[in-house]
Protein backbone atom coordinates (compact mmCIF):
# COMPACT_ATOMS: atom_id res chain seq x y z
CA UNK A 1 0.00 0.00 0.00
CA UNK A 2 1.55 3.25 -1.08
CA UNK A 3 2.34 5.51 1.67
CA UNK A 4 0.08 8.88 1.58
CA UNK A 5 1.60 12.04 0.69
CA UNK A 6 2.65 14.35 3.55
CA UNK A 7 3.27 18.03 3.93
CA UNK A 8 7.10 17.19 4.19
CA UNK A 9 7.16 15.75 0.99
CA UNK A 10 5.51 18.44 -0.91
CA UNK A 11 7.98 21.27 0.71
CA UNK A 12 10.68 18.87 -0.34
CA UNK A 13 9.58 18.79 -3.80
CA UNK A 14 9.74 22.44 -3.91
CA UNK A 15 12.55 23.09 -1.81
CA UNK A 16 10.67 25.09 1.10
CA UNK A 17 10.08 25.04 4.21
CA UNK A 18 7.62 22.65 5.98
CA UNK A 19 5.86 25.79 7.54
CA UNK A 20 5.57 28.16 4.13
CA UNK A 21 4.33 24.73 2.68
CA UNK A 22 1.50 25.44 5.17
CA UNK A 23 0.52 28.64 5.37
CA UNK A 24 0.24 28.70 1.55
CA UNK A 25 -2.17 25.86 1.58
CA UNK A 26 -3.99 27.18 4.57
CA UNK A 27 -5.02 30.48 3.06
CA UNK A 28 -2.98 32.27 5.96
CA UNK A 29 0.31 34.56 6.33
CA UNK A 30 1.58 37.15 4.11
CA UNK A 31 2.52 34.29 1.09
CA UNK A 32 2.44 36.03 -2.60
CA UNK A 33 -0.88 35.04 -4.20
CA UNK A 34 2.21 33.53 -7.12
CA UNK A 35 3.43 31.17 -4.12
CA UNK A 36 0.27 29.77 -3.27
CA UNK A 37 -0.77 29.02 -6.82
CA UNK A 38 2.49 26.82 -7.15
CA UNK A 39 2.25 24.64 -3.98
CA UNK A 40 -1.50 24.43 -4.35
CA UNK A 41 -0.61 22.87 -7.94
CA UNK A 42 2.36 20.57 -6.62
CA UNK A 43 0.48 19.49 -3.84
CA UNK A 44 -2.34 18.45 -6.38
CA UNK A 45 0.19 16.61 -8.43
CA UNK A 46 1.66 14.54 -5.63
CA UNK A 47 -1.59 13.63 -4.36
CA UNK A 48 -1.50 15.75 -1.42
CA UNK A 49 -4.68 15.36 0.63
CA UNK A 50 -4.70 17.36 4.62
CA UNK A 51 -4.53 15.73 7.83
CA UNK A 52 -8.12 16.47 9.03
CA UNK A 53 -7.20 15.74 12.34
CA UNK A 54 -4.40 17.36 12.89
CA UNK A 55 -6.26 20.09 11.26
CA UNK A 56 -9.10 20.07 14.18
CA UNK A 57 -6.27 19.39 16.77
CA UNK A 58 -4.27 22.64 16.03
CA UNK A 59 -8.29 24.76 15.93
CA UNK A 60 -8.40 22.93 19.21
CA UNK A 61 -11.27 20.95 18.09
CA UNK A 62 -12.87 17.69 17.25
CA UNK A 63 -15.05 15.85 15.38
CA UNK A 64 -18.15 14.78 16.25
CA UNK A 65 -18.69 12.96 13.04
CA UNK A 66 -19.52 8.71 12.93
CA UNK A 67 -19.21 7.62 9.39
CA UNK A 68 -21.13 4.53 8.84
CA UNK A 69 -20.03 2.14 5.88
CA UNK A 70 -22.43 -0.40 4.16
CA UNK A 71 -22.08 -2.89 1.49
CA UNK A 72 -26.02 -3.36 1.74
CA UNK A 73 -28.42 -0.71 0.81
CA UNK A 74 -32.03 -2.32 0.31
CA UNK A 75 -35.76 -1.79 0.51
CA UNK A 76 -35.36 -4.19 4.02
CA UNK A 77 -33.70 -4.50 7.47
CA UNK A 78 -29.96 -3.51 6.21
CA UNK A 79 -31.79 -0.20 5.83
CA UNK A 80 -33.67 -0.16 9.02
CA UNK A 81 -30.31 -0.85 11.12
CA UNK A 82 -28.90 1.81 9.77
CA UNK A 83 -31.41 4.06 10.12
CA UNK A 84 -32.10 3.15 13.64
CA UNK A 85 -28.38 3.76 14.30
CA UNK A 86 -28.45 6.93 12.68
CA UNK A 87 -31.47 7.96 14.42
CA UNK A 88 -30.05 6.76 18.12
CA UNK A 89 -26.46 8.22 17.44
CA UNK A 90 -28.12 11.87 16.10
CA UNK A 91 -30.02 12.10 19.27
CA UNK A 92 -26.28 11.66 21.22
CA UNK A 93 -25.21 15.16 19.19
CA UNK A 94 -23.03 13.28 16.13
CA UNK A 95 -23.53 13.60 12.46
CA UNK A 96 -24.16 10.10 11.21
CA UNK A 97 -23.11 10.24 6.96
CA UNK A 98 -23.43 7.14 5.14
CA UNK A 99 -21.22 5.51 2.64
CA UNK A 100 -22.79 2.69 0.49
CA UNK A 101 -21.80 0.98 -2.52
CA UNK A 102 -24.42 -0.45 -4.44
CA UNK A 103 -22.43 -2.46 -7.20
CA UNK A 104 -22.39 -6.24 -7.45
CA UNK A 105 -19.15 -6.10 -9.18
CA UNK A 106 -16.37 -8.38 -6.99
CA UNK A 107 -13.74 -7.22 -9.74
CA UNK A 108 -10.29 -6.37 -7.98
CA UNK A 109 -10.70 -3.05 -9.95
CA UNK A 110 -13.83 -2.44 -8.38
CA UNK A 111 -12.58 -3.40 -4.79
CA UNK A 112 -9.55 -1.82 -4.99
CA UNK A 113 -11.69 1.90 -5.96
CA UNK A 114 -13.91 1.09 -2.90
CA UNK A 115 -10.54 0.69 -0.84
CA UNK A 116 -9.56 3.96 -1.86
CA UNK A 117 -12.12 5.73 -0.92
CA UNK A 118 -12.56 4.51 2.74
CA UNK A 119 -8.72 5.25 2.50
CA UNK A 120 -10.27 8.88 2.11
CA UNK A 121 -12.94 8.62 4.34
CA UNK A 122 -10.04 7.36 7.38
CA UNK A 123 -7.74 10.46 6.56
CA UNK A 124 -11.02 12.58 7.78
CA UNK A 125 -9.83 10.52 11.39
CA UNK A 126 -13.87 10.61 12.31
CA UNK A 127 -14.81 9.92 16.22
CA UNK A 128 -15.53 6.35 14.54
CA UNK A 129 -17.01 4.34 11.84
CA UNK A 130 -19.47 1.90 11.93
CA UNK A 131 -19.67 -0.96 9.02
CA UNK A 132 -21.99 -3.05 8.17
CA UNK A 133 -19.56 -5.43 7.21
CA UNK A 134 -21.82 -8.14 4.95
CA UNK A 135 -20.76 -8.19 1.44
CA UNK A 136 -17.49 -5.44 1.89
CA UNK A 137 -14.52 -6.89 0.30
CA UNK A 138 -11.00 -7.78 2.50
CA UNK A 139 -10.06 -4.50 1.01
CA UNK A 140 -12.26 -2.44 2.51
CA UNK A 141 -11.50 -4.24 5.70
CA UNK A 142 -8.03 -4.13 5.70
CA UNK A 143 -8.52 -0.42 5.39
CA UNK A 144 -10.09 -0.11 7.91
CA UNK A 145 -8.05 -2.81 10.48
CA UNK A 146 -4.99 -0.08 9.58
CA UNK A 147 -7.05 2.79 10.62
CA UNK A 148 -7.88 1.22 13.86
CA UNK A 149 -3.99 0.26 14.27
CA UNK A 150 -3.76 3.75 14.15
CA UNK A 151 -5.45 4.91 16.70
CA UNK A 152 -9.12 4.65 15.01
CA UNK A 153 -12.42 3.50 16.84
CA UNK A 154 -14.36 1.03 14.35
CA UNK A 155 -16.79 -1.01 15.34
CA UNK A 156 -19.14 -3.67 12.82
CA UNK A 157 -22.25 -5.65 13.29
CA UNK A 158 -23.78 -8.31 11.05
CA UNK A 159 -21.20 -11.00 9.96
CA UNK A 160 -18.16 -12.04 12.22
CA UNK A 161 -14.67 -11.36 10.60
CA UNK A 162 -11.19 -11.88 11.54
CA UNK A 163 -10.20 -8.78 12.72
CA UNK A 164 -9.49 -7.25 16.59
CA UNK A 165 -12.34 -4.71 16.84
CA UNK A 166 -15.80 -4.28 18.46
CA UNK A 167 -18.14 -6.73 16.60
CA UNK A 168 -21.93 -6.89 17.34
CA UNK A 169 -22.76 -10.28 14.90
CA UNK A 170 -26.25 -11.44 14.09
CA UNK A 171 -25.50 -15.62 13.69
CA UNK A 172 -26.97 -15.91 10.56
CA UNK A 173 -25.81 -19.28 10.49
CA UNK A 174 -27.11 -20.43 13.58
CA UNK A 175 -30.46 -19.10 12.15
CA UNK A 176 -30.73 -21.21 9.18
CA UNK A 177 -29.74 -23.74 11.13
CA UNK A 178 -32.89 -23.56 13.79
CA UNK A 179 -35.44 -23.10 10.82
CA UNK A 180 -33.72 -26.17 9.38
CA UNK A 181 -34.43 -28.14 12.74
CA UNK A 182 -37.38 -26.93 13.19
CA UNK A 183 -38.71 -28.61 9.75
CA UNK A 184 -37.12 -31.53 10.68
CA UNK A 185 -38.47 -32.08 13.89
CA UNK A 186 -41.96 -31.69 12.37
CA UNK A 187 -41.22 -34.80 10.79
CA UNK A 188 -39.72 -33.11 6.81
CA UNK A 189 -36.82 -34.95 5.63
CA UNK A 190 -37.15 -33.76 1.92
CA UNK A 191 -35.87 -29.97 2.55
CA UNK A 192 -34.94 -27.05 0.46
CA UNK A 193 -33.11 -24.05 1.16
CA UNK A 194 -34.07 -20.51 -1.15
CA UNK A 195 -31.40 -17.93 -1.14
CA UNK A 196 -31.09 -14.70 -3.15
CA UNK A 197 -27.88 -13.28 -5.08
CA UNK A 198 -25.79 -16.79 -4.28
CA UNK A 199 -22.21 -15.81 -5.54
CA UNK A 200 -19.75 -18.76 -6.24
CA UNK A 201 -17.43 -18.57 -4.60
CA UNK A 202 -19.00 -17.43 -1.36
CA UNK A 203 -17.24 -14.83 0.19
CA UNK A 204 -17.04 -14.87 4.00
CA UNK A 205 -18.65 -11.76 4.11
CA UNK A 206 -21.98 -13.29 2.37
CA UNK A 207 -24.59 -14.01 4.81
CA UNK A 208 -25.77 -16.57 2.26
CA UNK A 209 -22.26 -18.36 3.10
CA UNK A 210 -23.47 -18.66 6.58
CA UNK A 211 -27.13 -19.55 6.19
CA UNK A 212 -25.65 -22.24 3.83
CA UNK A 213 -23.59 -23.74 6.86
CA UNK A 214 -26.26 -23.52 9.15
CA UNK A 215 -28.80 -25.63 6.72
CA UNK A 216 -25.85 -27.86 6.30
CA UNK A 217 -25.37 -28.51 9.77
CA UNK A 218 -28.84 -29.31 10.36
CA UNK A 219 -29.16 -32.11 8.08
CA UNK A 220 -25.84 -33.66 8.79
CA UNK A 221 -27.24 -34.15 12.55
CA UNK A 222 -29.89 -36.06 11.07
CA UNK A 223 -27.71 -37.89 8.44
CA UNK A 224 -29.66 -36.94 5.54
CA UNK A 225 -27.98 -35.92 2.32
CA UNK A 226 -27.47 -31.93 0.60
CA UNK A 227 -29.45 -31.84 -2.87
CA UNK A 228 -27.64 -29.25 -4.86
CA UNK A 229 -30.93 -29.23 -6.83
CA UNK A 230 -32.90 -28.12 -3.71
CA UNK A 231 -30.66 -25.53 -3.05
CA UNK A 232 -32.91 -22.30 -5.10
CA UNK A 233 -30.72 -19.67 -7.01
CA UNK A 234 -32.60 -16.48 -7.46
CA UNK A 235 -33.04 -12.59 -7.09
CA UNK A 236 -34.27 -11.16 -3.59
CA UNK A 237 -37.55 -10.30 -2.68
CA UNK A 238 -41.03 -10.75 -4.71
CA UNK A 239 -39.22 -11.35 -7.69
CA UNK A 240 -37.21 -14.01 -6.10
CA UNK A 241 -40.23 -15.54 -4.94
CA UNK A 242 -41.71 -15.98 -8.17
CA UNK A 243 -38.38 -17.09 -9.53
CA UNK A 244 -38.20 -19.65 -7.00
CA UNK A 245 -41.78 -20.91 -7.77
CA UNK A 246 -41.01 -21.78 -11.25
CA UNK A 247 -38.07 -23.70 -10.24
CA UNK A 248 -39.71 -25.66 -7.87
CA UNK A 249 -43.06 -26.34 -9.98
CA UNK A 250 -40.27 -27.57 -12.95
CA UNK A 251 -39.26 -30.43 -10.38
CA UNK A 252 -40.27 -33.80 -10.95
CA UNK A 253 -39.11 -34.57 -7.29
CA UNK A 254 -39.85 -32.23 -4.65
CA UNK A 255 -38.91 -31.14 -1.22
CA UNK A 256 -41.82 -31.10 1.19
CA UNK A 257 -40.56 -27.87 3.13
CA UNK A 258 -38.56 -25.16 2.22
CA UNK A 259 -36.66 -22.32 4.24
CA UNK A 260 -36.32 -19.22 2.54
CA UNK A 261 -34.56 -16.57 3.56
CA UNK A 262 -36.63 -13.55 3.48
CA UNK A 263 -40.02 -13.24 3.98
CA UNK A 264 -40.98 -10.98 1.71
CA UNK A 265 -40.03 -14.10 -0.99
CA UNK A 266 -41.64 -16.30 0.93
CA UNK A 267 -44.88 -14.63 0.36
CA UNK A 268 -44.53 -14.15 -3.19
CA UNK A 269 -43.45 -17.91 -3.50
CA UNK A 270 -46.37 -18.75 -1.39
CA UNK A 271 -49.02 -16.86 -3.67
CA UNK A 272 -47.30 -18.53 -7.36
CA UNK A 273 -47.63 -21.48 -5.84
CA UNK A 274 -51.08 -21.42 -4.65
CA UNK A 275 -51.90 -20.40 -8.07
CA UNK A 276 -50.63 -23.57 -9.77
CA UNK A 277 -52.64 -25.23 -7.22
CA UNK A 278 -50.04 -26.35 -4.51
CA UNK A 279 -51.48 -26.27 -0.87
CA UNK A 280 -49.69 -24.90 1.56
CA UNK A 281 -48.68 -26.38 3.90
CA UNK A 282 -50.35 -29.79 3.21
CA UNK A 283 -47.71 -30.13 -0.28
CA UNK A 284 -45.53 -27.74 0.96
CA UNK A 285 -44.43 -25.90 3.98
CA UNK A 286 -42.31 -23.06 4.50
CA UNK A 287 -40.33 -21.21 7.19
CA UNK A 288 -38.88 -17.73 6.61
CA UNK A 289 -36.61 -15.50 7.63
CA UNK A 290 -37.01 -11.55 9.11
CA UNK A 291 -40.07 -11.76 10.65
CA UNK A 292 -40.85 -8.64 9.22
CA UNK A 293 -44.61 -7.48 9.12
CA UNK A 294 -45.51 -8.89 5.59
CA UNK A 295 -44.98 -12.45 7.45
CA UNK A 296 -48.14 -12.30 9.57
CA UNK A 297 -50.13 -11.15 6.17
CA UNK A 298 -49.50 -13.87 3.83
CA UNK A 299 -51.84 -15.92 1.72
CA UNK A 300 -51.14 -18.41 4.68
CA UNK A 301 -49.33 -17.18 8.20
CA UNK A 302 -45.79 -17.46 7.75
CA UNK A 303 -43.73 -19.50 10.27
CA UNK A 304 -40.14 -16.89 10.77
CA UNK A 305 -37.18 -16.68 12.74
CA UNK A 306 -36.94 -12.69 14.17
CA UNK A 307 -33.93 -10.25 12.82
CA UNK A 308 -33.67 -8.25 16.09
CA UNK A 309 -32.69 -4.60 13.92
CA UNK A 310 -33.74 -2.85 17.67
CA UNK A 311 -31.63 -5.06 19.37
CA UNK A 312 -28.81 -4.62 16.99
CA UNK A 313 -28.91 -1.17 16.33
CA UNK A 314 -28.72 -0.71 20.29
CA UNK A 315 -25.88 -2.91 20.69
CA UNK A 316 -23.91 -0.76 18.58
CA UNK A 317 -24.72 2.06 19.69
CA UNK A 318 -24.24 1.28 23.52
CA UNK A 319 -20.66 -0.66 22.71
CA UNK A 320 -19.76 2.97 20.38
CA UNK A 321 -20.51 5.05 23.36
CA UNK A 322 -18.68 2.73 26.01
CA UNK A 323 -15.66 3.22 23.59
CA UNK A 324 -15.55 6.52 23.29
CA UNK A 325 -15.90 6.86 27.04
CA UNK A 326 -12.11 5.18 27.08
CA UNK A 327 -11.57 2.15 29.10
CA UNK A 328 -10.72 -0.97 28.97
CA UNK A 329 -9.46 -1.57 25.07
CA UNK A 330 -10.15 -5.21 24.97
CA UNK A 331 -12.38 -5.85 22.05
CA UNK A 332 -16.04 -6.79 22.68
CA UNK A 333 -17.82 -9.36 21.17
CA UNK A 334 -21.42 -9.60 20.70
CA UNK A 335 -23.64 -12.58 19.13
CA UNK A 336 -27.34 -11.72 18.95
CA UNK A 337 -29.37 -14.42 18.17
CA UNK A 338 -32.92 -14.81 16.58
CA UNK A 339 -36.42 -15.76 17.81
CA UNK A 340 -38.88 -18.53 16.32
CA UNK A 341 -42.35 -17.24 15.87
CA UNK A 342 -44.69 -19.86 14.85
CA UNK A 343 -47.68 -19.33 12.69
CA UNK A 344 -48.95 -21.80 10.59
CA UNK A 345 -47.13 -22.55 7.54
CA UNK A 346 -46.00 -25.46 8.56
CA UNK A 347 -47.04 -29.29 8.51
CA UNK A 348 -46.40 -31.96 11.18
CA UNK A 349 -45.85 -35.24 9.06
Amino acid sequence: MRKPTTLKDVAGALGMHKSTVSLALSGKGTISAETRKRVSQVAKELGYEPNVLAQRLARGTETATVQILSGVLDVGLATEKILLIQQELSAHGFEVPLYTWHSHSTSKENSERQAAQVRSLCRQRPRAIVCAVQRLPSAILQELDGYQARGGIVISYDIEVPYEWDQIIFDREENAYRAAMYLLEAGHRKLGLGMSHLREPLSPTDPQAHRLRGFQRALAEYDIPFRPEWLFHTSTYERGGAELAKQFLALSDRPTALSIVNDYMAMALMTELSRAGVRLPEDLSLIGHDNQPIAAYCPVPLTTLTQPTDRIAEAVVTQLLERLRGGDATPKRLVIESLLVERESVARL
